[in-house]
């Protein structure tokens, strides 16, 4: 599975490709947050014991569609201090956060994601798993923590923004192109 801090970068780069303005960082950053919170489900095995088969578990109904949307309408609630439209902040954590379960369906290791929880509980994987992962051992932390990082840099976080950079120019080029037609 992807890092934490990956997930976090996903509506980063988003918002280099797709912002017309300088965005607000709050909302960046609840995005940011929004997308690397459903690993935090580790705290349920970890200090509550929940067992791996329970929804609850990792992978489970913190990586859904539902939680998602239910974190997006909370940012809707909090738009002010997030200095974004009540729309703008739904759209942009919810769309964060359901990146993270993604991201993790599309790995070729580890459990399937309930992506559709409560509607249904199965977990799932994508078809196509390009993204190539494998535990991190207390034994082996800092060796493990490196080897996923290079993984990542070269299959995430490059090509993710190396994108973000790409669709950015093209955007460009076509507003300068409409001004100068104006012209």
């Amino acid at each position: 599975m992807p890092m934490t801090p990956t997930h976090a970068l996903v509506p980063i780069a988003a918002a280099l490709a797709f912002s017309n303005r300088p965005a607000p960082w709050r909302i960046i950053g609840a995005a940011a947050i929004a997308a690397a919170l459903p690993d935090a489900d580790w705290v349920m095995h970890d200090f509550f014991r929940v067992p791996d088969s329970s929804i609850y578990s990792h992978r489970g109904a913190a990586h859904s569609l539902f939680a998602a949307l239910a974190f997006g309408l909370i940012a809707a609630s909090l738009h002010r201090h997030l200095r974004v439209r009540p729309l703008t902040g739904v759209v942009v954590v919810a769309a964060a956060m359901a990146s993270h379960g993604i991201l993790d369906m599309l790995t070729n290791s580890g459990r399937g994601v309930a992506y559709l929880w409560p509607v249904n509980s199965i977990r799932l994987f994508a078809d196509w798993r390009p993204l190539h992962s494998g535990p991190v051992h207390k034994a082996h932390l800092l060796a493990d923590l490196f080897s996923r990082l290079s993984s990542e840099l070269q299959q995430l976080i490059l090509p993710m923004f190396g994108l973000a950079i790409a669709i950015r120019l093209c955007r460009m080029a076509v507003i300068r192109h409409r001004g100068s037609r104006q012209g």
